[in-house]
């Protein structure tokens, strides 16, 4: 899984205005668990551990949505709990309606999130395969700055993009190491997840090498 991250230092890429798009804040509980396709009591749990939910709106019918988690986040995939610090946010169950997607709205969600909300760092992450939610991220403006894998002893780390200070700090607010000598065993392999390497990880195939520039970290893909 790749985490990326936007700072308020960086710009915000250009996109061109949608007119009839805009995000607000929701406090619609039934509408947020019909789109979300969770219960009102799963809404009003996650209000009350501190998570924010934004949605997206074409025309004021409500389109794509996505979670701000302000206090602490989980990342399920990797078994993964870590606090957030008071200048960071982290930016987690974002989607667009089957009927809406192809439109760029993703992007435009996340660059008024990040517009919104009074933070230095936002944090997001994407699974390999995700390539349309790398490729919104990388509009938005993000910028990945390491890739998330087990190792062989099961414990997480974060394989940085490069010589990057953000990998760092990344690694840090999520709890886990660096792993400096770049390559990892396949995070489906450790998680018993089907891939290619029918859970070898000794010779899996699929196993994460990152060949980069100390400067230039990949796109998000």
């Amino acid at each position: 899984m790749a985490l990326a991250t936007w700072w308020t230092s960086d710009p915000l890429l250009d996109l061109t205005p949608l007119s009839n798009f805009q995000v607000r804040l929701s406090a619609d509980d039934a509408q947020l668990a019909t789109i979300n396709r969770i219960t009102v009591t799963e809404v009003e749990q996650r209000r009350h551990a501190g998570h924010r939910p934004y949605v997206g709106y074409i025309d004021g019918t409500a389109v794509t949505y996505g979670w701000v988690a302000t206090r602490e986040a989980s990342i399920g995939e990797l078994n993964l709990v870590f606090p957030i610090t008071a200048d960071s946010r982290y930016l987690w169950d974002f989607a667009t309606l089957p009927e809406w997607q192809g439109r760029g709205l993703y992007p435009r969600l996340l660059q008024a999130i990040v517009q919104a909300e009074r933070a230095e760092r936002f944090w997001i992450i994407h699974a390999p395969e995700n390539l349309p939610s790398g490729a919104g991220m990388q509009k938005a403006g993000f910028q990945a700055v390491g890739q998330l894998s087990f190792q062989h002893d099961h414990t997480l780390g974060l394989i940085p993009f490069g010589l990057s200070e953000r990998a760092r700090i990344g690694a840090t607010l999520l709890g886990v190491a660096l792993i400096e000598d770049g390559l990892s065993p396949c995070w489906r392999c450790v998680n018993q997840i089907v891939c290619t390497c029918q859970h070898d990880p000794e010779n899996c195939s699929c196993a994460v090498e990152i060949h980069s520039s100390p400067t230039t970290p990949p796109a998000v893909m």
